[in-house]
């Protein structure tokens, strides 16, 4: 049996991978850690402490920098990775992050979702403004709280890209080509940094390959764990 621990993006929860769970091999049993910790030291450790011995890290966007997080933190535990649409670098812009962070602490939840909401999907794809709604809904229900501590992570994480060389075990790096929040170049270049990654993109698609193409995305993912030798059949 192969444990899938699936870590989801700000503001989200296991709805965001509800699509691809049944279609994934039989032989894997995957499930959703919601991390939100105030730093990424601490989303770590809340993993680890919820995660199987050993496991496969799957995270989108803000769980992806949490998998990445946690495979340097535990190289011994973590049997493969996959990030979906997640760059390594640090903050770009520190003021606009902590102004996030403030809106969220004085009750504007709501209209930082919606906003975030126009550039999660790729509207003119076929389930883009299903996707927005998702991601705005998830919010909704995941709370200001928990948004907030993300919100905290993102504005003050440090640089990666240094260190992705450490990382040895298998690696599937699956991007939307039009995701607004990390370029798709960053995928590829992420893949070439890893001693096993490998990069798959995904056409017509944004931030949120799960939502916006499930069947693709596990097709994608299903075939990765077989070829890597994770989910043997």
């Amino acid at each position: 049996m192969t444990n899938l621990v699936m870590i989801p993006a700000f503001g989200c929860d296991e709805r965001l991978y509800a699509a691809i769970v049944p279609l994934l091999p039989s032989n894997v049993l995957s499930s959703t850690i919601i991390a939100d910790g105030d730093s990424f030291a601490a989303c770590v450790e809340q993993v680890l402490a919820q995660a199987p011995e050993h496991f496969v890290i799957l995270g989108t966007s803000f769980g992806g920098r949490v998998a990445l997080e946690t495979t340097l933190a535990a190289p011994e535990r973590v049997k493969g990775l996959v990030v979906i649409g997640s760059g390594p670098g640090p903050v770009a812009d520190i003021a606009a992050g902590l102004r996030r962070s403030e809106r969220l602490r004085a009750g504007e939840a709501a209209q930082v979702a919606v906003e975030m909401g126009e550039m999660i999907a790729h509207l003119p794809g076929p389930n883009g403004p299903a996707t927005r709604q998702a991601f705005i809904d998830m919010c909704e229900t995941v709370g200001p709280g928990v948004m907030t501590r993300q919100s905290d992570c993102l504005a003050k994480r440090a640089d990666l890209w240094p260190r992705l060389h450490e990382i040895s075990c298998p690696a599937l790096m699956l991007w939307g080509v039009h995701d607004q929040f990390s370029p798709a170049a960053d995928g590829l270049r992420i893949s070439a940094s890893m001693p096993r990654g490998r990069y798959v993109e995904l056409s017509d698609c944004g931030h949120f390959p799960t939502l916006e193409y499930p069947d693709e995305t596990a097709a994608a993912l299903s075939h990765w764990l077989q070829d890597a030798g994770l989910s043997p059949t």
